[in-house]
């Protein structure tokens, strides 16, 4: 394995895209997933779309977290240590919303309209079956890396209107075990995806598959979030 320093990442910018449960990737590959699309097709059809969830929390960015999958080990008279055996962990990611327009607070609470206006939001969390596409971006070396969950149980978390920043509505999502992706050489089953810069950088003209070329870097028509920061067109 060579030693890349090309590779380093930092995710400075990023977003989260929902999709109903195993829906795949785009057939043009992971380069379609651009920080300012509001919305991906997975082919030429108008369905099924990969929904951009928006603005979400620059503080408490898209985390993951890993409960369990502990390793025991069995002894025998003769021998320590003779059999060991790994327990699945639990897998979480956990981030957090801070668009307050309806469309969202519906997606991320899983709420529906109210009779008056408003979003209802039940006492016991609603559990949508969800796949997600985590896009990061680095804005230093204009590197992308994503994380494609075709399974996870989506649900509410909280609201947090304390901080001197932007109202924050937070989520987790379990990821599942899924076969909707490859199998393992041994028949196993994976739970996610990693797309590495060079993955978005196939068959794209030199051009990390971010942002379209020349334009701001965009939320779902939201105002820039790099002010105004535009990336140049690709080279020959």
């Amino acid at each position: 394995m060579a030693i890349n320093g090309d590779a380093l990442l930092q995710a400075a910018r990023g977003t989260v895209f929902t999709a109903p449960a195993k829906t795949t990737i785009p057939t043009a590959g992971v380069k379609q997933f651009l920080l300012n699309s509001g919305s991906v097709k997975v082919g030429t059809a108008d369905t099924p779309v990969w929904d951009n969830l928006g603005h979400t929390s620059n503080s408490n960015k898209i985390s993951f977290s890993k409960d369990g999958g502990d390793t025991t080990t069995i002894d025998t008279w003769l021998m320590a240590a003779a059999r060991t055996s790994t327990e699945a962990p639990t897998i979480t990611v956990s981030g957090a919303s801070v668009q307050g327009d309806k469309a969202t607070l519906k997606k991320v609470t899983g709420g529906w309209d109210g009779d008056h206006g408003g979003v209802i939001v039940p006492i016991k969390p609603i559990v949508q079956k969800l796949a997600l596409f985590v896009l990061a971006y680095d804005d230093g070396d204009k590197l992308s890396f994503g994380l494609y969950l075709p399974e996870t149980d989506f649900t509410f978390d909280t609201i947090d209107l304390t901080g001197d920043e932007f109202a924050e509505f937070s989520f987790n999502a379990v990821v599942k075990s899924t076969d909707a992706l490859k199998k393992g050489p041994n028949g196993e089953t994976g739970g996610y995806a990693l797309f590495s810069p060079e993955d978005f950088a196939a068959d794209g003209g030199g051009l990390p598959a971010t942002v379209e070329a020349g334009k701001d870097i965009r939320l779902a028509g939201q105002p820039s979030t790099l002010g105004g920061v535009k990336l140049p067109a690709p080279t020959a």
